[in-house]
């Protein structure tokens, strides 16, 4: 009796669905398109349209340069990360797409993303050499409020990807941060001053370290981690993000 009770409930909530699907059918979050439901959030055009950032850059000028440099040509010395690799650049499908990954809950739409950004770095022969992944973190009450840190679900598809250990609790958000969007360069870096703090320094010293985060704009973030990952013993620290903006 239970299992016939099983195969009805399957079969209703099978009904239930398609019935959903007609009456609201799947569409794709970039274009509108109808989607069938393979396709998951996003359809195969615009999954296969998406821009793809070949090189890795500086964090401060954001100028390109090849794999076989490992700092700017113009900046120098000026960041405590060396470089930075992106998949894409901040245009409107990046911008829906991780709107929809980070505030909406659709987890799928980043670990996709991350899986593409892995396919980039695994062309990076330097990153092969790398010994740990760190996600930039939240804050406790951040991270409460939105039930996840979209930095640590990126870092668990990189790690597996490119077999990089992924050390999530190896930095710290110790202060509570105003929210970067709207402030000016000099704000951001003021913003994030003394933010963060490493929880173990045995554990990174003399260390390659990939840190990993959603977006960089200006960088201050990014850049500010690296600082308090590379004061506590790291030996070097680079940057990798889904996208990059232009603030």
């Amino acid at each position: 009796m239970s299992s016939l009770l099983f195969k009805l409930l399957n079969l209703f909530l099978e009904s239930k669905d398609s019935v959903l699907d007609f009456i609201y059918p799947p569409h794709c979050l970039v274009c509108g398109r109808y989607l069938s439901k393979k396709e998951g959030h996003v359809c195969e055009g615009c999954w296969n349209g998406l821009g793809i950032l070949p090189h890795p850059f500086c964090p401060d000028c954001k100028s390109f340069f090849p794999e076989d440099k490992d700092r700017c040509f113009f900046c120098s010395g000026n960041s405590n990360l060396s470089w930075v690799r992106s998949l894409g650049t901040f245009d409107d499908f990046y911008q829906e797409l991780i709107h929809q990954f980070k505030y909406k809950g659709k987890v799928s739409l980043g670990k996709r993303l991350s899986r593409r950004l892995s396919q980039q770095m695994k062309k990076d022969n330097r990153l092969l050499r790398f010994d740990l992944l760190i996600p930039v973190p939240l804050h406790p009450a951040k991270r409460r409020e939105r039930g996840y840190n979209q930095s640590e679900i990126l870092g668990k598809v990189i790690s597996r990807e490119m077999n990089i250990p992924l050390l999530k609790n190896a930095l710290k958000r110790i202060k509570k941060t105003e929210d970067q969007t709207k402030l000016s360069d000099e704000e951001r870096k003021e913003n994030v001053k003394d933010a963060f703090e490493v929880s173990s320094p045995e554990v990174i010293e003399d260390k390659r370290i990939v840190l990993v985060d959603d977006v960089i704009t200006t960088g201050a973030t990014l850049n500010e981690c690296a600082r308090v990952l590379k004061d506590n013993g790291a030996k070097k620290v680079v940057g990798a993000t889904l996208v990059l903006a232009f603030k």
